[in-house]
C-alpha cells in the first residue's frame, strides 16, 4: 500500500504544478506583482444603501484608484456611488464618475475603458506602465459556476496574470491573490458573453522601490 500511496502523492504534486490557476501571496516562481497594493488599502465589495446590490464594479474602481493615488476619488464608491443600484455597467461607471467630479468642483481624472474581444494587448500595455486594470472576472473555480463580477488585475506580466478579488471567496491571510495562466485569465475576463471590460486609471502609479546595482 505504501507505493500506492507515494505514486498517488507524486501524482497529485504534477497536477497542482501543472495547474493553471492556484490562490497565493505576492510572489510565484520569480514573478512578483506588479501592483503590490498594501493591505490596508484593499477594499470588500459591499451592498448599495440604495437596493444591496453588490458594488464590485465601483470596489474595484477605488482600490485601483488608490493604487496611482487618483485625486478626490476618497469617497467614491461609499459616499457617492452607494446611492446607486449596485451592479454598475460601462456607461453608468462613466455618469458616475462625472457626476461625482462636478459634485466635488474637482476636474474628472483621465482613464481609458475597454470593451471587445481581445483585452490581451491593453493589459500587457497596463502592466508594463504599473498600473493596475479593473477587468470583468466571468467564472472562477472558487465559484464553481459563472459570475458577473469585476476584480482587479494586479499582475498580467510574465506567464501568470493574477485576480485581486474584492469578494472574500477562497482567500484569507497570506493567500490574497488567485494566479491564472494568461490565456485562462483571458478567458475567464470573456465568459460568458465573449466580451471583455477593462478599466484602468491613467495617473501616473507610484515609482518603483528602490534597490541596489549589482556590486554596489
Amino acid at each position: 500500500m505504501t507505493w500506492r500511496v507515494l505514486a498517488l502523492a507524486l501524482a497529485w504534486a504534477g497536477l497542482a504544478a501543472d495547474a493553471r490557476d492556484f490562490i497565493g501571496g505576492a510572489e510565484h516562481d520569480g514573478e512578483e506583482l506588479t501592483c503590490d497594493l498594501p493591505e490596508p488599502l484593499h477594499l470588500w465589495n459591499v451592498g448599495s444603501k440604495f437596493d444591496g446590490a453588490g458594488m464590485c464594479v465601483d470596489t474595484s474602481v477605488e482600490m485601483a484608484g488608490r493604487w496611482v493615488n487618483v485625486p478626490g476619488l476618497a469617497g467614491f464608491r461609499d459616499y457617492w456611488a452607494a446611492r446607486a443600484p449596485g451592479g454598475n455597467w460601462p456607461g453608468g461607471l462613466v455618469r458616475q464618475i462625472r457626476d461625482f467630479y462636478q459634485h466635488k468642483g474637482l476636474p474628472e481624472p483621465p482613464y481609458v475603458r475597454y470593451q471587445g474581444p481581445d483585452p490581451g494587448p491593453l493589459l500587457e500595455l497596463i502592466d508594463r506602465t504599473g498600473r493596475m486594470a479593473c477587468v470583468t472576472y466571468g467564472y472562477s473555480p472558487r465559484y464553481g459556476k459563472t459570475i458577473y463580477h469585476m476584480v482587479c488585475c494586479p499582475k498580467f506580466g510574465g506567464r501568470w496574470a493574477v485576480c485581486l478579488d474584492n469578494n472574500p471567496i477562497g482567500v484569507g491571510p497570506g493567500r490574497k491573490y488567485e494566479w491564472v495562466e494568461r490565456a485562462e485569465f483571458v478567458r475567464r475576463l470573456k465568459h460568458p458573453s465573449g466580451q471583455a471590460w477593462v478599466f484602468v486609471w491613467l495617473t501616473p502609479p507610484p515609482p518603483p522601490p528602490p534597490f541596489n546595482a549589482p556590486g554596489k
